[in-house]
């Protein structure tokens, strides 16, 4: 029962952080071209907070789990390398959450996102691009249940490489032509 009870505090935290981080992004993407007003800005702290406070519970609930199937399964347990790739993955997230919040706002807070100079629109497209495909790998390694003991730790995070090169391109292309797209002009408020 504690394990069930676990892995649904470990699912629920994870949807609650994909879906206001899915969110967040659809929204910072269709305020590309206006300046964040005090609205916004609270919107993003409710999202950094949430976000936040999802991540701890699924660091919690993730170590509990851990713990558990340690005590049940011995170091058996410890030696499924999907695991490590997955702790590894959620570190990254962890860090890259960091960033948005310290490097990746306070961008935005100078000018909309069509205004800022390329590289600042190139470093927060990566910071985005590179959380969501963390967190969409994350929440994919959750039920690649097949790749239990069977998938070395370094072609997990191979394949979570590739996946977040490719999101990294498409939102570097994105980035560089935001401004153009349709001709629509940016708004300062």
């Amino acid at each position: 029962m504690l394990k069930m009870l676990l892995v649904y505090v470990h699912l629920l935290a994870s949807c609650i952080a994909l879906g206001r981080v899915l969110l967040a992004d659809h929204k910072l993407w269709s305020w590309r071209k206006e300046a964040l007003d005090q609205a916004k800005l609270e919107y993003l702290e409710e999202t950094r907070k949430i976000a936040t406070l999802a991540l701890l519970a699924l660091w919690g609930s993730g170590l509990l789990l851990v713990l558990q199937g340690y005590l049940l399964e011995g170091t058996a347990y410890l030696l499924n390398q999907k695991l490590w790739a997955k702790v590894a993955v959620v570190a990254l997230l962890t860090l890259n959450g960091g960033l948005l919040h310290r490097v990746g706002f306070p961008l935005l807070q100078k000018a909309p996102f069509v205004l800022l100079p390329g590289s600042d629109r190139g470093r927060l497209a990566l910071l985005g691009a590179f959380s969501m495909s963390g967190w969409l790998f994350a929440a994919f390694l959750g039920v690649a249940r097949a790749w239990n003991h069977v998938m070395p730790c370094l072609h997990v995070m191979g394949v979570f490489t590739a996946f977040a090169l490719l999101a990294c391109a498409v939102a570097l292309v994105v980035a560089s032509t935001a401004g153009t797209i349709r001709g629509e002009e940016p708004t300062v408020s």
